[in-house]
């Protein structure tokens, strides 16, 4: 019976960590980036959010595109001098993952609809496009207005490495969470985060365990960008990320811990 007690008393005190929100890359890396066929692939896998980049079509329509033109995925559009029905009147390629996909060009309404009829919450990354960038917010207004005309405002996170534009939001719209975009130097611009209350999004590779510790001593998160390795997921849940962006991890198969 002694033995079993101790054996009972050390399972007692194994760690348990935190299941981080899953974050969908583009959507997931399922269908072309960014396209309505990866965007509810990752509704279908579970994630809790979907991330998409947006930039301004001709007349003020935002599109989720991470490119200043559709050239990478096969098109010949520049998408500031685009319609949004001439951007999705091409049909766009990409090759993921050993498999190739076609789609079109998602407007942002779009994908904000995708994510509320899937319970799925918007993960928001600003792109430099005209005014929206770090020498221009003057546009910003219409992108809040956008989220707010699809009831999303409580919702969504706003991502960026713009900080302009992060600054901009935080004081006009204190209610909407943000994350700021960054890499190896991210302690750079650690003080600048706890002084506007804006969590971390870090590139893989470039933080450690005591980066999340530090964040997380001040009140911050950190989202990670970018895992498909179920060993690697495994490390991030270890050192305490709150969320784990991902192309194709598949939550229900991976455990908790």
């Amino acid at each position: 019976m002694k033995k079993i007690a101790i054996l009972l008393l050390g399972l007692a005190v194994l760690p348990v960590f935190a299941r981080p929100k899953f974050v969908g890359h583009r959507g997931s890396g399922y269908g072309v980036e960014n396209t309505a066929l990866s965007f509810q692939t990752g509704v279908d896998l579970g994630y809790d959010f979907l991330e998409t980049d947006v930039k301004f079509a001709k007349g003020d329509v935002l599109v989720c595109t991470h490119d200043d033109s559709t050239k990478r995925l096969g098109g010949t559009k520049a998408i500031a001098s685009s319609t949004l029905e001439e951007l999705q009147g091409e049909t766009l390629r990409q090759r993921r993952a050993g498999t190739d996909w076609t789609g079109h060009i998602c407007s942002m309404r779009e994908y904000l609809d995708i994510c509320r009829e899937g319970g799925v919450r918007p993960l928001i990354e600003l792109k430099w496009t005209e005014g929206i960038n770090s020498k221009d917010t003057s546009k910003i207004p219409l992108l809040i207005a956008e989220i707010d005309s699809a009831g999303m405002r409580d919702k969504c996170i706003i991502l960026t490495s713009m900080k302009p534009c992060l600054e901009y939001i935080r004081t006009n719209y204190p209610d909407i969470e943000l994350q700021f975009l960054t890499a190896q130097y991210w302690a750079n611009h650690f003080d600048w985060c706890v002084k506007w209350k804006i969590d971390a999004d870090i590139m893989a590779g470039c933080f450690d365990k005591e980066t999340v510790d530090r964040f997380h001593a001040n009140g911050l998160k950190v989202n990670m960008w970018t895992t498909n390795k179920p060993l690697d997921y495994r490390k991030y849940v270890e050192w305490g990320c709150d969320f784990i962006t991902t192309d194709r991890l598949d939550p229900a198969s991976l455990p908790d811990f």
